[in-house]
């Protein structure tokens, strides 16, 4: 085999891999998008240990948000779960999300080593207070 002709394969070889590597990496996209749907970035902004509301009933426009139940991130493998508040559930973030109302959630972290989201409890039938506490920091939300 002349010199030319493996240059030509090996040229050839390397184009087809990064080729067959753009193909993959734009599926592994796809699949992130399709898994998280509107949720796709949350993965990129929340933390082991955040605080993740949802709320269960619709509102109208304009009208106060009442998050009703709370569960506890989790990350692992590039996978983004929650707790739900009994540490019991572990469920993937986009269905626990979506078991509420359409996916409204809100993410906090915990500033206050000592704050508990265990005793916390509901008021008028809401966490909302909690979001305007001293003891949690906005972390990123989806409507």
């Amino acid at each position: 085999m002349s010199r030319t002709l493996k240059i030509i394969l090996g040229v050839l070889g390397i184009v087809i891999v990064a080729i067959l590597g753009l193909i993959t990496f734009g599926l592994f996209l796809m699949d992130e998008e399709d898994r998280y749907g509107d949720l796709i970035y949350f993965h990129q902004k929340v933390e082991d240990g955040d605080i993740i509301f949802r709320c269960k009933d619709t509102s109208e426009l304009g009208q106060t948000t009442d998050f009703d139940e709370y569960g506890i991130i989790d990350e692992s493998w590039n996978k983004v779960y929650v707790w739900d508040n009994q540490n019991t559930i572990k469920i993937h973030l986009y269905e626990w999300a979506f078991k509420g109302n359409g996916g409204r959630v809100r993410v906090f972290r915990i500033k206050n080593p000592d704050f508990d989201i265990h005793k916390a409890e509901l008021i008028n039938g809401t966490y909302n207070y909690l979001m305007d506490s001293d003891q949690l920091e906005f972390v990123t939300e989806n409507y």
